[in-house]
């Protein structure tokens, strides 16, 4: 930019002063027009640089989903129901693995449950039977007491004999062993009514486990989009650590068409704000100027982030320059669709000196032009 202005303001010197000699050429006027000139080129091209930032880093983010079989055990791929490229519809089928295994895990989950279920029930009758020798070891109890306190005042009248009472003791001391039996034996059935209700839970956890792992053999598409790069075939072996089999490419929400990511230096990336007018020069459109403005700014970098350790970081704030993203949504998107990965540059003009904007919209535009060349 520097040598296009130097040459345009030596033509117009030439052309002012030699060739059609509209002012004489003196010493005092040479010596100005080598000194203001260059300097205004010179204070032309900071403003340029610093108040209209300009980024040959420019490109279109596509939304991708690596899809991923989530089995908690290995399976075999059973089906491949889409092909590359083809448009695919939110919820349709991608891929299916073999359920059989996975639909004789949900069976044998049942059963267990159903296990688990009837010793639940009869943990409950255990508890009933329980209840029901309790109140009978009360009442034998009571009906010991009463025939034990019967013979103690029949033998202090002379009306029993000692082998009575001693006989009424021991059947005493038996109705309150009875009874202590039967207390535990409840605390025990209790407590296995709690273990089997812990069981059933365990289980109804077992089977819905294996229901989700069944359901996750059928893998569908997330949202509207395609797939590609598709290399899973039937046959191949899926587990739970098997990374993601393809890539989904998610059609473009609404809000989101037509944005596009650029990259700025961080001298003057203080300088762009929001709704801020921008160009751009896509290379998927050489010698076309696309339109519009600053969606909004990131203001943070890779750089500024620190990774959690042990150690204490010793290379800080080395490397290349920080480097920040501003998103820039395009006027005009449905004209001018973008693949995803298109990349080109772009510009951003603030309110400040906006005569110095002049060299960096004929820069953009050459460019533009230059991508018919390269």
């Amino acid at each position: 930019m520097s040598w296009i202005l130097s040459g345009l303001y030596c033509g117009t010197i030439w052309l002012i002063f030699a060739k059609l000699k509209l002012i004489r050429l003196s010493l005092p006027v040479a010596i100005v027009l080598a000194s203001v000139g260059p300097g205004l080129i010179i204070a032309l091209l900071f403003c340029a640089q610093y108040f209209h930032p300009y980024t040959k880093q420019s490109i279109v983010i596509a939304q991708i989903d690596p899809i991923t079989a989530q089995l908690s055990v290995s399976g075999r791929v059973n089906e491949v129901r889409v092909a590359p490229n083809e448009p695919i519809q939110k919820g349709d089928v991608l891929f299916t693995v073999d359920p059989v295994p996975y639909q004789n895990a949900v069976n044998l989950a049942k059963a267990g449950l159903e296990q688990a279920k009837q010793n639940v029930e009869l943990s409950k009758s255990t508890v009933e039977l329980s209840n029901a020798t309790l109140d009978r070891a009360k009442a034998d109890l009571t009906y010991a007491t009463n025939d034990r306190d019967r013979y103690q005042k029949l033998r202090e009248s002379g009306g029993a004999s000692q082998d009575e009472l001693e006989r009424a003791e021991t059947q005493f001391q038996q109705a309150g062993a009875a009874l202590n039996q039967a207390e535990q034996s409840l605390k025990q059935a209790s407590i296995s009514v709690g273990v089997a209700q812990a069981k059933q839970t365990q289980a109804e956890t077992t089977l819905d486990n294996a229901e989700y792992d069944l359901q996750q053999t059928t893998v569908r598409a997330p949202a509207n989009g395609y797939v590609t790069n598709l290399q899973l075939h039937p046959g191949m072996l899926l587990g739970p650590t098997t990374g993601p089999v393809m890539s989904f490419i998610r059609d473009t929400d609404e809000h989101k068409r037509g944005v596009i990511v650029a990259v700025f230096d961080e001298k003057n990336f203080l300088r762009i704000k929001p709704e801020q007018y921008a160009e751009l020069a896509m290379d998927a459109y050489p010698g076309e100027i696309l339109t519009g403005q600053v969606l909004d700014v990131i203001s943070v970098s890779g750089t500024g982030q620190l990774v959690a350790s042990g150690a204490i970081p010793t290379d800080l704030a080395s490397g290349k320059p920080t480097q920040f993203a501003v998103r820039i949504q395009l006027d005009e998107v449905d004209s001018h669709p973008l693949p995803g990965g298109a990349q080109g540059q772009a510009a951003v003009y603030t309110g400040d000196v906006q005569i110095a904007g002049i060299p960096v919209m004929f820069l953009i535009r050459a460019n533009s032009w230059m991508n018919y060349l390269f």
